[in-house]
């Protein structure tokens, strides 16, 4: 007997709804669109899953969510009409059980509704309304994969601009990773609508996968003649994985004629009391009338008490009966459940049994506002179609569900074509959203994006530019986006709420022209007044895409082919191992950052890497996160139970352990990368035992932190294990030249031991009206009581070698010359109370906000105008590039990383370390020429981009690790004055 095949059905929901909230008083028709969709398909599918979790069945969905849909869904405005809404459906339905009490037909109807609705009312309130967190939680198990679309679902092949195409996706995924502090791995392309030149961009944005309809993968085989297997994907020329869609199972839901929907015992969407109630006006339209529009205008109330009989919204309909309509659900489930099985035998004999191929996969894509809302018994079909996969058994077909991002990982495509211009929709192509009612809004959006991008070109350097200014281009951004929204043209396609769609458009367009209108007028003084309330009032109108920034219109530099991004292909990547006593969410200091940023850009590169880190609350031991593997272990007794030296030696064990345990598990490394000497131990011991190469970062040393000037014996100790680490590394990595000769210097290592990689920075994003969440201490630091403050800055490690003392010294000068200058201190350490005493004399000038975590960070530096950074010791400076990157401008100590990273008078200002007059007297000067400050930032920002781009880094920090891994047994690399410290 033949062993069975072994085939996949990926089963995937795509939810969104345009944008549609509004700032009237009163609910909008449009608005109930959002509820419907709420109370009729998301809530009863959340139900679903749980129910399947409940009783362990395992079961794969791949859901998309659309940003509109999640911005509705966070808006606290929307979730309070949302409550109210379901309450008002409560409230109905008991006046239905009531009103149809005794009514054979109808009246178990009514009851099955009230039931439904106060089980749904009690869920939405046991969730607090957190739908998005809800989904969090259920990707968390795994059995759902979360993926983004396009920022407001606009329809990609019509898009003119390369910068406005990337803008919709970037702006997609920055939304995305704000919800689910996660970057998706794929995309729901808004309408299956592909155009070649996404390709760059979907790879430069970690896209690796996405839908199209089955033509094009048919028109795409064809023209290149290539022989591919049915039911698998195509691999595209940007190296991201194709899927079809399937016709034959997309047929068996969408089909009118055909369809499981139309089947006559299912519930008829169009026969709903809200039309059927009081025609000739009377007591039925007063009973009726709460539940319909404030202005009276008919709707959909939820309640239908017919099935799919006689014609489409005929009076010749049979009564409901749910009961029915569920044995009918369990009997399509199970159709669908047996045409997957069937269709992937026939697939496994279409191919070539001499050639080993990969399993087959079915891709069924469908709207999931279908489930529940237009096909009322969905969601009862889609549990049985779960449950019967779940439960399959054949001899000779093995059938499971899968994610499409699991089967993508699992079974990568080989066979390569070049994809055609195509959709789903009518025609496969452009027809519906481009055809004679709606022709006239193409010329009009792309003449917005052309100006759109002009204006960003012109102001390449947003912190040149008033605050004002730059919410005004980032609204007219906004405005621009949501106009360029698919759904307006396919609602002027279907002729349904046209004059709705064409006024949301035209608003849209007419809004971001005002604001570019506004810019670009030389009558400053005249028109900021009317600039700020326009602002004002549409930034109230569309909170929405709260971090989107006018610079993603800027045109893109030329994007690297493949082969030039990626640092190697998958025939050559690496496993590397890195060892991090931080990592984030636990942050101590710089390191963490540098080595979450670090590990992310290796993976994005195509290397697998993994992070052994310490337990951090709220984390999972073992997850993926941006590509990254993450180890989280626990230490055996806290640090509070031992000292300080003796917990380090615990939390090695601990390491030591999980990588043993990975090892024995199959886990097989290249590299492995210690971070700082508190990694010793688990580094020497797992070099040994793994028989690898060791690469150090030495991030600072205990000899610099204290100036040379160790007393305790811990500050000796650690000073001994630095030593031992520099021994046994075969590569010293070191973050500046400064660094560079101290760890020659100390260790007496050889200097082309010892090779210099700087850190770097990630892309900087102002936040602006984003923060959700911001520090208490750090909002009230940052408000304005009376008169404006003018804010200096500094954030980081509280500790003296930092030279936060120095910086109070100096506020004594500042405040005497500037007494409208106030500094806010971010950041804790063992420094905090001493300096705290020593601001004390300033009263409210000085502020000390505790830990910023990366919000807090982004919008201090948002409303400061200086940063100061007076260190006495300082290896790199990560705080200087992070403001440099912010565009803010800053004074830094000439010592160290930091006197490497900024040039005086060319991109910002240095002061001799320690020096207090000299310091007060450059901020001093700064506060008092605003415009050379601006363009000191304006070249600091540049030189980021040039020089500290974690792309560039990690390349060459790849180059290390493959001339090392490259020289053959890495042990006779050792240099032999280092061969007995190791022994």
């Amino acid at each position: 007997m033949s062993a069975a095949v072994h085939g996949y059905v990926a089963l995937l929901l795509h939810a969104h709804l345009p944008y549609v909230r509004h700032e009237q008083e009163t609910v909008t028709l449009e608005e109930r669109w959002f509820f419907e969709a709420v109370v009729d398909s998301y809530l009863p599918l959340i139900e679903m899953m749980d129910r399947l979790l409940e009783d362990h069945i395992p079961f794969c969905l791949t859901l998309s969510v659309s940003p509109p849909l999640l911005a509705m869904m966070e808006d606290p405005r929307m979730k309070k009409r949302l409550r109210n809404h379901l309450a008002a459906l409560c409230e109905l339905a008991q006046r239905e059980v009531i009103r149809l009490w005794g009514d054979a037909d109808f009246g178990p109807t009514a009851m099955h509704y009230a039931n439904q609705y106060h089980r749904l009312m009690a869920l939405y309130d046991h969730l607090r309304g957190d739908l998005i967190g809800k989904l969090r939680n259920l990707s968390d198990t795994g059995c759902i994969e979360l993926i983004t679309c396009a920022a407001t679902h606009a329809f990609l092949p019509l898009v003119k601009n390369d910068a406005a195409l990337r803008a919709q996706l970037e702006a997609a995924v920055t939304e995305f990773r704000r919800h689910f502090g996660t970057s998706p791995a794929g995309i729901w392309l808004p309408e299956c609508g592909y155009t070649p030149a996404l390709e760059p961009h979907l790879e430069a944005l970690g896209l690796r996968y996405f839908v199209v309809d089955a033509h094009a993968h048919t028109l795409a085989l064809r023209s290149s003649s290539v022989v591919h297997p049915a039911g698998t994907p195509l691999r595209t020329r940007g190296g991201a994985c194709a899927f079809a869609r399937d016709l034959e199972a997309g047929a068996q839901v969408w089909s009118a004629e055909v369809g499981y929907p139309s089947d006559v015992d299912y519930r008829e969407y169009y026969r709903d009391i809200g039309y059927d109630l009081g025609r000739s006006g009377g007591a039925e339209w007063e009973y009726l009338k709460p539940y319909v529009l404030p202005d009276g205008e008919r709707i959909h109330t939820g309640f239908k008490y017919y099935s799919v009989t006689g014609a489409a919204g005929g009076d010749a309909k049979a009564p409901y009966h749910p009961a029915r309509a569920a044995q009918k659900a369990q009997q399509h489930a199970e159709h669908f459940v047996a045409s997957r099985v069937a269709q992937l035998r026939s697939l496994a004999g279409e191919r070539d049994a001499a050639q080993p191929q990969e399993p087959a996969v079915i891709v069924c894509p469908y709207d999931a506002e279908l489930f529940g809302h237009w096909w009322y018994e969905g969601h009862q079909w889609l549990e049985a179609v779960l449950r019967g996969l779940a439960a399959a058994q054949h001899e000779d077909v093995v059938v499971s569900t899968t994610t499409l991002g699991g089967y993508a990982a699992a079974h990568a495509p080989t066979t390569e074509a070049e994809l055609p211009v195509s959709s789903w929709g009518r025609g496969g192509y452009a027809e519906v959203w481009l055809q004679p009612r709606s022709q006239w809004v193409h010329p009009l959006l792309h003449a917005a994006e052309d100006r759109l991008v002009l204006a960003a070109q012109k102001h390449p350097h947003p912190e040149l530019l008033s605050k004002l200014q730059q919410r005004a281009l980032n609204q007219a951004a906004r405005e621009l986006m949501l106009a360029q929204s698919s759904d307006w043209t396919f609602i002027i396609d279907a002729e349904t709420v046209t004059e709705y769609a064409m006024n949301r458009i035209e608003t849209h367009l007419s809004q971001c022209h005002q604001l570019l209108d506004h810019i670009e007028r030389t009558d400053v003084v005249t028109s900021d007044a009317e600039l700020s309330q326009m602002v004002i009032r549409s930034e109230r109108r569309t909170p929405f895409l709260p971090d989107l920034q006018y610079r993603l219109y800027q045109t893109l530099s030329p994007i690297p082919s493949p082969c030039e991004t990626a640092a190697v292909n998958h025939t050559d990547s690496l496993r590397i191992l890195m060892l991090a006593w931080e990592y984030p969410p636990r942050v101590i200091g710089g390191l963490a950052r540098a080595v979450c940023d670090l590990s992310r850009q290796l993976a994005a590169s195509g290397h697998s890497v993994h992070v052994i880190t310490c337990h951090s609350s709220g984390c999972l031991s073992d997850e993926l996160s941006e590509g990254v593997h993450i180890h989280r272990v626990d230490i055996l007794q806290s640090m509070g139970e031992l000292n300080f030296m003796d917990w380090v030696f615990q939390m090695n064990m601990a390491f030591t352990d999980k990588i043993l345990h990975l090892s024995a598990q199959g886990v097989s490394f290249d590299i492995l990368h210690a971070h700082d000497w508190m990694v010793v131990y688990a580094a020497k011991e797992s070099k040994k035992a793994l028989q690898l190469p060791l690469f150090a970062t030495i991030h600072a040393t205990e000899h610099g932190r204290n100036q040379g000037n160790l007393q305790t014996a811990g500050q000796h100790r650690i000073h001994e294990l630095e030593a031992r680490l520099v021994a046994n590394a075969d590569q010293i990595i070191v973050c500046s030249h400064f660094m560079q000769q101290e760890v020659v210097h100390l260790f007496h290592a050889p200097s082309d031991k010892v090779i210099c990689l700087p850190n770097g920075v990630m892309p900087f994003r102002n936040q602006q009206t984003s923060i959700l969440h911001v520090n208490p201490l750090l909002s009230e630091a940052l408000s304005d009581d009376e008169s404006p403050n003018r804010i200096l800055a500094f954030f980081g490690r509280l500790v003296f070698e930092k030279g936060v003392h120095v910086l109070l010294s100096a506020m004594r000068l500042v405040l005497k010359l500037v007494p409208e200058a106030k500094l806010v201190i971010g950041g804790t350490g063992p420094e905090f109370e001493s300096l705290k005493r020593q601001a004390a004399r300033f009263g409210d000038r000085v502020c000390f906000t505790g830990f910023l975590d990366e919000s807090d960070k982004c919008l201090l530096l948002q409303r400061t105008e200086l940063c100061v950074f007076p260190s006495l010791y300082e290896p790199f400076g990560l705080v200087a590039l992070e403001a440099m990157a912010s565009g803010t401008p800053l004074i830094v100590s000439d010592t160290g990383g930091l006197a490497e990273i900024v040039d005086h008078g060319r991109n910002g200002c240095t002061v001799p370390a320690g020096d207090v007059n000299a310091l007060a007297a450059q901020i001093v000067a700064l506060l008092h020429r605003p415009e050379e400050a601006a363009k000191l930032a304006a070249a600091a920002l540049s030189k980021v981009q040039v020089s500290y781009n974690w792309r560039q880094i990690s390349r060459l920090t790849t180059q290390s690790y493959k001339k090392l891994t490259s020289n053959g047994s890495f042990y006779e690399g050792i240099f032999p004055a280092q061969k007995e410290i190791i022994k």
